[in-house]
C-alpha cells in the first residue's frame, strides 16, 4: 500500500507558520491594548477610592483641594489614555483582519488535503477489496479444480 502523501503540505506549512507569526503579533497588539484599558481602570479606581475616603467624614478644605485636583489630573490623563487606546484598538482589529485571512487561507488548504486523504483512503480501500477479491477467487478456483 503506497504511503499518503499531500503535494500541497510545504503550502499548508508556509501558510501554518504564517498564521503562527500572526498569532504572535495580534497577541502584542492586543496585550498593548488590554494595557491602555488597565491604566484607565486604574485611575478610575484610584479617584473612586479617593471619593470613598472622604464621603463619611465632615469635607476638609485639603482634601478637596486634593479631590479636585485628582478629578483635573485623571479626567486628562483619560482623554490622553482613550486616544491612544482607540489607536491600539483600531492596530488590534487590522492584525485580527489579517490573522483571520490567514486563518482562512490555511483552512482552505487543510480542506483539500482531507479531501485527498478522504480520496487516498478510498483508494487503499478498493485496492485492498480487490486484493481480497483475488485472493477469494483464487481460493475458489484451487476448491473447485479437479485433483490431478
Amino acid at each position: 500500500m503506497k504511503k499518503f502523501s499531500f503535494r500541497l503540505q510545504r503550502l499548508l506549512d508556509i501558510r501554518q507558520k504564517l498564521e503562527d507569526e500572526q498569532k504572535i503579533v495580534l497577541a502584542k497588539a492586543s496585550g498593548d491594548y488590554q494595557l491602555e484599558v488597565n491604566k484607565k481602570n486604574r485611575i478610575l479606581e484610584t479617584v473612586s477610592h479617593f471619593r470613598d475616603s472622604i464621603k463619611g467624614k465632615p469635607p476638609d478644605i485639603n482634601e478637596l483641594r486634593a479631590f479636585d485636583k485628582l478629578l483635573t489630573d485623571s479626567d486628562a490623563a483619560i482623554r490622553v489614555i482613550e486616544i491612544e487606546m482607540e489607536k491600539k484598538r483600531k492596530i488590534m482589529e487590522k492584525e485580527l483582519a489579517k490573522y483571520t485571512k490567514l486563518k482562512q487561507d490555511k483552512r482552505a488548504v487543510e480542506i483539500l488535503k482531507e479531501k485527498a486523504l478522504n480520496e487516498h483512503r478510498e483508494a487503499q480501500k478498493r485496492e485492498e477489496n480487490m486484493e481480497i477479491d483475488e485472493i477469494g477467487k483464487n481460493v475458489f478456483i484451487r476448491k473447485n479444480l479437479p485433483d490431478n
